[in-house]
């Protein structure tokens, strides 16, 4: 019932705030592409750095996350080289994820040398549900020839850089025609109604109305607020070039990586798929763009674990069920399905809310026959970083990654989580009647699951609940578990 009340509460709110676009994101090609599976922060760092350089024409940028970091840098400052050559360059991001980060200042720095910037629904936080509507996908396209989505934001700790925290993730690299199709997908974000250019404020001058002298007390309070709004602007103005200006450290950086990525890249899974899918959802902000007909990646997931005969995978960092999984997953088990599960456990993952509905729930679908590995927190053996402050960080999955039945895989954005099901605009890849990629990507699956714990009782749940875990994480954790419960449909 409370959930019912807040769903046509949430209609209520939006009234007019609702925006879609009425067209099929779904390309089915029979032509053969080739394809990489990029398991490897460093290499797919890399790959990306490659194919910019190789730009001709264009370049198209989309990202839930974007950060100014080392990472960032790099790659921003790639952008801006070959968008000084005359190169088309066009960037969308998500504004509420990255707005602290990459803002109107950066935005325009980013214009004056040819880079355009749009973000995605700037909907500020008092419009609650129209805020929850966010663009999660992730693309790299160049020329329209070649492409990479997967689960990978731009920031250090989705390319193993960071020295506090690093996601094990996924990306797949595509070479071939359906890349054309990704193309219109972005075109279609680029330039639907909640994709907008904000422009960076205006130079605070003693002009301006709110700095005007009316008494000596005010005179006073004026000239300091004065002072501290050009001081800010000028700072920001200072931060956005310097983004883009390349310093000896970014170069020793790039030499460093590329040094450590000579076999790296070249060792990732790679193949020919002839048989491939590509799904994206309606970009939507309101509540009827739950519906199926908005939700392509959800309806094709789904549809594909429903149809499953005999063996699931499922790398998902985040794992909370709703009706429609709850249905499918039982009926899955009840018809012997095998069903393996990879996510994160409460030390690794950078959501404590989920892991308290997690831990909750689970214990009565490992009985039914779900077999769940959490994973340790721990880099992979033998996993080349670049400092032993990286290696020793804390690890965690953020791979989105599908097998179905030994022969089909999805790599894409879409969680298995409510904000993915309701709120969020993802894409994936699917590859079809493939048994040698879908070996491939299981194996570096089940890698990962070794370097995890299988939870095979209840009693394993409460065991390794807290492996590895702080005072204030445990605190924050039961903390969150009333809220969380209640709220699990929008987590």
């Amino acid at each position: 019932m409370f959930k019912l009340i807040t769903v046509i509460l949430s209609l209520l709110i939006l009234g007019n705030l609702s925006f879609a676009n009425d067209t099929s994101f779904r390309a089915d090609s029979k032509e053969p592409h080739d394809l990489i599976i990029l398991n490897k922060g460093l290499a797919s760092l890399k790959k990306r750095l490659l194919m910019i350089e190789e730009a001709k024409e264009s370049i198209e940028v989309e990202y839930f996350i974007y950060h100014d970091d080392q990472s960032g840098r790099l790659l921003t400052q790639a952008l801006v080289e070959k968008a000084r050559q005359g190169v088309k360059v066009r960037v969308l991001m998500d504004h509420f994820m990255i707005i602290g980060e990459i803002d109107p200042f950066y935005a325009h720095e980013l214009k004056k040398n040819g880079v355009e910037v749009r973000f995605y629904n700037t909907a500020p936080l008092i419009q609650f549900i129209k805020f929850q509507f966010r663009n999660h996908r992730k693309s790299l396209i160049v020329d329209g020839k070649v492409a990479i989505t997967g689960g990978r934001n731009i920031g250090d700790e989705y390319f193993d850089l960071s020295h506090e925290f690093n996601f094990l993730d996924r990306d797949v690299f595509i070479k071939g025609p359906i890349v054309k199709d990704i193309l219109s997908t972005f075109d279609a974000l680029w330039n639907a109604e909640p994709s907008t250019f904000l422009h960076r404020p205006n130079k605070p001058r003693r002009s301006n109305l709110r700095y005007r002298r009316s008494n000596r007390t005010s005179r006073m309070r004026n000239q300091w607020n004065f002072e501290g709004d050009l001081k800010r602007w000028k700072d920001k103005v200072r931060d956005a070039k310097n983004y883009i200006k390349v310093t000896e450290e970014d170069q020793e950086l790039l030499r460093k990586i590329t040094t450590l990525t000579l076999t790296d890249l070249e060792e990732e899974p790679r193949g020919v798929c002839d048989d491939l899918t590509f799904v994206s959802d309606i970009p939507g902000i309101g509540m009827w763009a739950i519906d199926a007909k908005y939700k392509t990646v959800r309806e094709e997931v789904f549809r594909r674990m429903n149809e499953a005969q005999k063996h699931l995978v499922i790398d998902s960092p985040y794992f909370i069920m709703n009706d429609e999984t709850t249905k499918i997953i039982k009926g899955r088990l009840e018809n012997q399905v095998e069903i393996d599960l990879l996510t994160n456990s409460l030390h690794s993952t950078d959501a404590i809310y989920v892991s308290s509905v997690f831990n909750d729930r689970i214990g009565n679908w490992i009985e039914k026959g779900i077999r769940p590995t959490v994973y340790s927190g721990n880099v992979m053996p033998g996993h080349k970083t670049l400092s032993q402050g990286i290696h020793l960080a804390r690890w965690g999955t953020h791979s989105k990654s599908f097998v179905f039945d030994n022969k089909d895989i999805y790599i894409g954005t879409f969680n298995m989580d409510p904000r993915s099901y309701k709120f969020s605009v993802e894409m994936g890849l699917i590859c079809n009647n493939n048994p040698e990629m879908a070996a491939l990507l299981t194996q570096n699956v089940k890698e990962r699951m070794e370097n995890g714990i299988l939870l095979e009782t209840k009693e394993d749940i409460k065991k390794y609940e807290f492996m590895q875990v702080g005072v204030l994480k445990r605190i924050g954790y039961y903390l969150v578990k009333v809220p969380a419960a209640l709220f699990d449909f929008m987590l």
